[in-house]
């Protein structure tokens, strides 16, 4: 004779307002967000420098962006680099939360 345990379903109220619910997926990303990274003028020539090479190579690019405070990945091609404003122009194939998975 096994137990059925309902785990943590039994300890959630049946019905919980909708201020509550918010008010705990608030806390909850708030609990995972990150600090904006500082980078200093070497990585970013660094940057530059791999940018550079997959524009020459026609070859795809991993960025990971942060976004208020959280690490999204983007994986696509890089079409175009102006040089005055460093603004590339670039298609993305994906995006997805590094903490998701």
């Amino acid at each position: 004779m096994s137990i059925k345990d309902r785990g943590k379903l039994k300890w959630q109220p049946a019905l919980m307002l909708h201020e509550y619910v918010k008010l705990l997926n608030d806390v909850n990303k708030d609990y995972y967000r990150q600090v904006k990274p500082i980078l200093d003028e070497y990585q970013l020539e660094e940057f530059e420098n791999k940018i550079h090479t997959a524009m020459e190579f026609a070859s795809p690019v991993m960025f990971i962006v942060w976004e208020d405070g959280f690490d999204w990945e983007y994986v696509g091609m890089i079409h175009r680099l102006d040089q005055f404003t460093k603004v590339f122009i670039w298609s993305w194939k994906m995006r997805r939360d590094i903490l998701s998975g």
